[in-house]
């Protein structure tokens, strides 16, 4: 039990013989490579969410006005509200299209298989 829960290069080195220096210099560049990988995905789902965030924000800001400046239109037949709508529905869309694209592209560099379904969890 008290192996299973020592940092792993110790682990290794009660398991096996020490690695030598280049074997631990390619073990920390696999291993620095693979934060890096992780760095990116992570980047890019945080500026996703922002865009979307932005989006949310605007079409929010427009809502509020449209009603201050004139709350007896008809939400159907407002053409500002439909636009607000539409463009609150194509940021989400694309925001769901670059998430998934992100996920592949992690997925591709961690060797992980990917398949054409959605994710199942979303922003």
């Amino acid at each position: 039990m008290a192996l299973e829960t020592t940092h792993s290069r110790l682990r290794r080195w009660k398991n096996g013989p020490p690695q030598t220096l280049s074997q631990l210099k390619d073990e920390k560049l696999r291993q620095h490579n693979q934060q890096e990988r992780e760095n990116d995905f992570y980047r890019k789902s945080f500026q996703i969410f922002h865009q979307l965030a932005d989006t949310v924000m605007d079409t929010i800001q427009t809502l509020a006005l449209e009603y201050h400046f004139n709350p007896a239109a008809v939400p159907a037949k407002d053409p500002r509200l439909i636009r607000a709508v539409i463009l609150l529905q194509i940021a989400l869309d694309k925001s769901h299209t670059d998430e998934s694209e992100a996920i592949k592209q992690w997925k591709e560099q961690c060797g992980i298989q990917t398949n054409n379904d959605s994710p199942t969890e979303w922003l």
